[in-house]
């Protein structure tokens, strides 16, 4: 019988302090912005618009999980879901 190893994933969420959003170049709004006000074609997900990984963000995310002693890999893929959550309309997490 082959013996396994547990291996033990950490999802963390947080709010990365940036100037634009993740996937495009639209500002991140105030919290009393009005709704909608910032966003484009790649925020509501339109056909034949693609998004681009904020650099700043992935920077962000890669020193925090230096910070924690995390082995960070040297390429990611971002790769949209196959099923629908109300709350995230795109696919994208």
């Amino acid at each position: 019988m082959t013996e396994f190893q547990p291996v033990i994933g950490l999802e963390i969420h947080v709010q990365l302090k940036t100037n634009t959003k993740m996937f495009c170049s639209c500002r991140v709004a105030s919290m009393d912005a009005p709704a909608n006000s910032s966003v484009c074609p790649v925020c509501t997900g339109q056909p034949g618009v693609l998004p681009v990984a904020n650099k700043k963000a992935v920077e962000l995310a890669v020193k925090a999980g230096l910070a924690l002693n995390c082995r960070i890999n040297e390429r990611s893929v971002f790769a949209r879901k196959n099923y629908f959550y109300p709350d995230l309309p795109k696919a994208y997490q």
